[in-house]
C-alpha cells in the first residue's frame, strides 16, 4: 500500500537554484500552523503569526507556501484522516475497513479537526484545498485496494469506476460524520463496507 507522503500537496517546490532548504523549518511551520488553529481558528490565524511562532521570516514562509489556506491545508494533512493506514493484509475486505477507519478518524486534535472543517464552509479557498487534498489521498488508497483486488481475480475497475467508488466512499464518510466531523463507529464502518463498498470493488458483498 502506498506509504509516500501526499504528492499533491501545496507547499512550493525548492528553487533550483541557492541555498537547500531546511527540511526541520517546514516541520516547525506545520506544528506552528497547528498551534495556531487550535488557538485562534482559521479566521485568526495570519501568515505573520505562524511565521513567528515558527521562528522564521515571513520571506522562508512565503518560499514555501504562498497562502494561508495551502499552509492550512498542509497542516491538517499530517493528521491522522489523511495518513494511509496500516493495513492488516489479512483480506482485502479487512484493508478496506481499515482505511474507512483511518479515512473517518477525527481523534487526532479532534478540536482542530472540527474547527477547520466548519470554518471551511464560509471559505471557499479552505473548502476547496481540504476536499481536494483529502479526495486526492482516498483516490490514492482505493487505486491500490482495486488493483490487489484484481490481482485476487476479482473483475478490474476501470479508472471511472476507481472514481465512483472514491465518490461513493467520501459521501459515505460525510453523511455518517454529520456537520460536526465527528468519528463514526467502526460497527457502522463495517456495515459500510460489507453492504456497499465489497460490492464496487469485488462485485459481492463481504461475508466476514
Amino acid at each position: 500500500m502506498s506509504t509516500q507522503p501526499n504528492d499533491h500537496q501545496r507547499r512550493l517546490p525548492p528553487a533550483e537554484r541557492g541555498r537547500t532548504q531546511d527540511k526541520s523549518r517546514d516541520d516547525a511551520i506545520i506544528e506552528a500552523a497547528l498551534e495556531l488553529l487550535a488557538e485562534k481558528g482559521y479566521n485568526g490565524l495570519t501568515m505573520t503569526d505562524v511565521a513567528a511562532r515558527a521562528g522564521v521570516s515571513k520571506a522562508t514562509l512565503y518560499r514555501r507556501w504562498t497562502a494561508k489556506a495551502d499552509v492550512v491545508a498542509d497542516a491538517v494533512a499530517t493528521l491522522s484522516p489523511m495518513k494511509p493506514p496500516r493495513y492488516p493484509g489479512t483480506s482485502l475486505r479487512n484493508d478496506m475497513v481499515a482505511l474507512m477507519e483511518q479515512a473517518a478518524n477525527c481523534d487526532d486534535r479532534p478540536e482542530i479537526v472540527t474547527a477547520t472543517f466548519e470554518m471551511a464552509r464560509s471559505h471557499p479557498d479552505l473548502y476547496r484545498t481540504l476536499s481536494d487534498r483529502f479526495s486526492m489521498f482516498v483516490r490514492r488508497e482505493l487505486d491500490d485496494l482495486a488493483k490487489r483486488a484484481a490481482e485476487e481475480g476479482h473483475p478490474p475497475l476501470s479508472e471511472e469506476a476507481v472514481d465512483a467508488l472514491s465518490d461513493t466512499v467520501i459521501a459515505l464518510l460525510a453523511h455518517n460524520a454529520g456537520p460536526t466531523g465527528t468519528s463514526i463507529p467502526r460497527n457502522r464502518l463495517i456495515t459500510l463496507v460489507d453492504q456497499v463498498l465489497m460490492v464496487l470493488i469485488a462485485g459481492r458483498r463481504a461475508t466476514e
